[in-house]
């Protein structure tokens, strides 16, 4: 006896709703969560453009592959938790890594925001960034700066050479102009060098 003539009540009723489901030809088997992340694994490539034109003027290659890191961990808790599955996984981990890059640049702009504001806690969350290719860390000489430089001066450092904004960047955060900003920087270089030589390290 074939299937074909079996009475449709001999067949269970759940089977009955699964067959036209089973009986879909040339339908390949819906990937798992662990074939899916290593789908995106593989194409994560496709989506650093997206995130480099968000950052902007903060994109650099280091950032971008953060932003990616933080967006594919969204993604990933997203699929294991068993969530709504996703129609398009490549489009929604693009926008994904958009909204992670936006989410990085309101990081980036309560730090520095703060730092205007005077507040030394986003000055020790940086403590670790190296002002250049020296070696010297701004956690090392931060005291010596504060103490030697004006207020401006200081924020002028801190926003270029720690933070890596552009002249014109800080100078919105600071109300100041661009050229107000450079100078202010030069001025800093000027005094530590005649200072102490071991602090003329500043970019």
């Amino acid at each position: 006896m074939t299937s074909e003539s079996v009475p449709p009540q001999v067949i269970p009723a759940q089977k009955q709703r699964r067959l036209p489901e089973l009986l879909r030809i040339g339908r390949k088997p819906p990937l798992t969560v662990d074939e899916q992340l290593e789908e995106l694994a593989r194409t994560s490539a496709i989506h650093f453009p997206a995130i480099a034109r968000r950052l902007g003027q903060h994109n650099r290659s280091q950032l971008v592959e953060d932003v990616w890191q933080n967006a594919f961990a969204k993604v990933t808790k997203r699929l294991r938790e068993g969530a709504e599955p996703v129609d398009n996984l490549r489009a929604y981990m693009r926008q994904t890594c958009v909204n992670s890059a936006i989410d990085e640049l309101r990081l980036i702009r309560r730090r520095s925001e703060v730092l205007v504001g005077d507040d030394t806690a986003v000055l020790e969350e940086r403590e670790n960034a190296e002002l250049d290719a020296s070696g010297v860390y701004y956690a090392d000489i931060r005291d010596e700066l504060k103490a030697l430089l004006t207020s401006m001066e200081h924020q002028a450092v801190f926003l270029t050479s720690v933070l890596d904004f552009t002249s014109e960047r800080a100078a919105e955060l600071m109300n100041t102009s661009p050229s107000s900003v450079r100078k202010a920087v030069r001025r800093a270089r000027e005094k530590v060098a005649r200072r102490q030589s071991s602090l003329g390290h500043l970019r």
